[in-house]
């Protein structure tokens, strides 16, 4: 008997053997394609080039609008690439009401405006065997060969920077869906502040803005599994390793506080809103004076490696990170409470 896929994104694994493939024709204009760790598919058309990222918004339903544009938009800006379309597929649960999809469509305007992005399409549909609301989104950007980054091009030596703080995405989304329940045992205030987090989902402007100091090798959008899946993916996409400091990895005391009453871990946690990036070593303040200019904090947590992906603990204990990262954000959405 076949065993079932567990919840959440499908392995690496299961990716490379089952899904990339089936890719139907070549058409011989596809720079990057299905790959682990690509952000987002990069297409040739001549003088630009193409850059499309596809994300669905599935543990979330406040402002599920808003958080499906910059989510979207985050995967083409890693590619060194400007967003300028998008679509959405919006699927609805039996019994969802008018002022729900409303609700969905202004959201996707606001955020697409505080882009720049047009809406340029997609599909709505209720769905009578959903439990709660799907939004699929695509995001179409745009840039040039010069400007063009991919998941794949770090280097043994190079300096890993990380922006903001890890778990952002999934404490906001904690803060807000198990609101009732994590106000019995942490602060309102804190739980508030939390779901502020929302607010720094989007990389657009310091993802485009660290390219332009042109020491970049790769960036990363790490979203399911956290900051830990997010090293995985960019190290099996590059072929090599890490060697990640925790004491240098920031985590914001608010999600430190949700993450330990639902006993999920902050590094697992999904990050929207965090970019990783890799840059040639010496060459590394350049990036973090870029990205300081947009007014987002950064920091160095560690180096690229020829091989081993090590996380060094808090006592200094080296830690070899798994391959398989498994995003907790479900674990902590469904835990009672103790």
């Amino acid at each position: 008997m076949k065993s079932k896929l567990p919840v959440g994104k499908v392995s690496n694994e299961l990716l490379k053997r089952i899904v990339f493939p089936y890719g139907g024709v070549n058409c011989g204009s596809v720079i990057c394609g299905p790959a682990v760790g690509q952000d987002a598919a990069v297409i040739d058309f001549g003088k630009k080039l193409l850059v499309v990222g596809a994300d669905p918004i599935t543990g979330a339903q406040s402002k599920m609008g808003w958080y499906a544009v910059h989510v979207n938009a985050n995967d083409v800006a890693v590619r060194g690439a400007v967003p300028r379309y998008f679509t959405s597929t919006i699927l609805l649960h039996y019994g969802a009401e008018e002022d729900f999809l409303e609700d969905v469509c202004r959201n996707v305007d606001e955020a697409a405006r505080e882009i720049g992005v047009c809406v340029v399409g997609g599909h709505t549909e209720v769905v009578p065997y959903l439990d709660t609301p799907i939004l699929c989104g695509t995001m179409f950007g745009e840039t040039t060969r010069e400007k063009l980054v991919l998941t794949s091009g770090a280097c043994a030596g190079d300096v890993i920077i990380l922006t903001k703080h890890v778990g952002l995405e999934g404490a906001a989304i904690l803060a807000t869906d198990r609101f009732e329940d994590l106000s019995k045992v942490l602060d309102d205030a804190l739980l508030l502040r939390a779901q502020s987090f929302f607010s720094s989902l989007s990389v657009v402007r310091e993802a485009l803005a660290v390219n332009e100091s042109g020491v970049v090798t790769a960036m990363h959008d790490p979203t399911e599994g956290g900051l830990l899946g997010g090293l995985v993916e960019l190290a099996q996409a590059s072929n090599v390793g890490f060697r990640v400091e925790e004491d240098l990895i920031p985590v914001a005391r608010e999600t430190l506080e949700i993450c330990s009453n639902l006993r999920v871990d902050p590094l697992r946690l999904i990050s929207s809103g965090v970019l990783m990036v890799t840059v040639r070593s010496g060459e590394e303040f350049k990036a973090l004076e870029a990205i300081k200019s947009t007014g987002v904090s950064s920091t160095i947590i560690g180096k690229v490696t020829p091989s081993k992906r090590i996380l060094v603990r808090g006592g200094g204990k080296e830690v070899n990170v798994e391959t398989s990262i498994r995003e907790q954000l479900w674990d902590a959405l469904s835990t009672k409470l103790s």
